[in-house]
């Protein structure tokens, strides 16, 4: 008997994300035909509206359906839909539009087999409250206003995909291909998917979306925190202590320590070793440098100590970044990263 799969479609939300789950489970169907040569098709898939009419999507796209989302019935899965949003704080202000479908999924979510979706979209499951006690992933520049949001979820900061109960929750904007990936694998099998993975040239192995975080410009209230932010990236290639910093701005280094905690939720020293990760990523990706001079110039001597930092905060040792996030090969950089 075929899964019933149903799409949401609604209006504002990432067309890629709907049109590209359709076409996985469309090749899924016809793998499993000409492999397991059976009549019957794996995934019963359908597109579905709030109300049963075309949307349009946030590239301008329109886009037609199958029917209303009242045709889905207990037991079946959902491809709930991600939205376009253009930062952490815009959050609040679409909450708003997503009110029907957040009613919805607080009225049915429990009696489906499995509610998947991806970035934005994990808020609407959380806001319809079937997140409260489990845990969670989204988009990495999401993922602080979700914490913030709604402190009974658990982040999972560097999780491509999570399962709580039901729900399976996605990374970023590209990551709606690893959770269908990873609900086919959940109803056809691993090795079925694994199958399906090659076939169609996707990364079925990505477990961590922590190479791809950038550590942003961000904007506290506390004055004396941007100032030291501001301090802190000119200096990065020194050496230097929290003594340092708090001369600097004129306040004693528990008062910063506090300031920080309060305004960031994240010490002195742990931005400072973020922004040198940072650094270092960019320094990797754009220059030939040996891997010993961009230690040196993000303000570090030890080059293991740096190593092992790298690592904890990028689940991949930097000669694996270089070689994942620049096309072409370096020259001249013969040994200048070690595992």
């Amino acid at each position: 008997m075929s899964r019933r799969i149903f799409i949401l479609a609604v209006d504002g939300a990432m067309a890629s994300s709907l049109v590209g789950n359709r076409d996985l489970f469309m090749v899924a169907n016809m793998i499993a035909k000409n492999t397991a040569k059976s009549a019957a098709a794996l995934f019963d898939v359908h597109f579905v509206s709030m109300d049963g009419r075309s949307v349009e999507c946030v590239n301008g796209c329109r886009m037609d359906v199958d029917g209303s989302i009242d045709d889905i019935r207990a037991g079946d899965t959902l491809f709930s839909p991600a939205f376009m949003i253009p930062n952490p704080a815009s959050v609040v202000d679409n909450l708003p539009q997503w009110q029907d479908l957040i009613e919805w999924l607080r009225e049915h979510g429990a009696g489906l087999d499995l509610i998947a979706t991806n970035c934005s979209g994990s808020y609407a499951l959380a806001e319809a409250g079937l997140l409260d006690g489990g845990r969670v992933t989204t988009a990495w520049w999401l993922q602080s206003e979700m914490q913030r949001r709604y402190p009974a979820i658990q982040v999972d900061r560097d999780a491509i995909c999570v399962y709580s109960g039901n729900l399976l929750t996605g990374a970023g904007s590209s990551s709606y291909l690893d959770v269908g990936l990873s609900v086919i694998e959940k109803y056809a099998g691993k090795p079925f998917a694994r199958l399906l993975a090659k076939y169609m040239m996707l990364d079925s192995q990505r477990i961590t979306q922590a190479p791809y975080a950038i550590l942003s410009l961000f904007d506290s209230s506390d004055e004396v925190v941007n100032k030291s932010e501001q301090w802190i990236r000119a200096n990065l290639a020194r050496d230097f202590k929290i003594e340092d910093l708090a001369a600097n701005v004129a306040v004693s280094p528990r008062t910063l320590i506090r300031r920080f905690n309060n305004a960031i939720g994240e010490s002195p020293q742990g931005l400072t070793q973020k922004l040198r990760i940072e650094r270092s990523k960019i320094l990797l990706e754009t220059t030939q440098l040996r891997f010993s001079e961009i230690v040196q110039r993000c303000g570090y001597q030890d080059e293991s100590a740096f190593r092992r930092l790298f690592k904890r905060y990028c689940q991949m040792t930097p000669r694996e970044y270089r070689q994942r996030f620049v096309r072409e090969p370096a020259l001249n950089i013969e040994n200048e990263v070690r595992h």
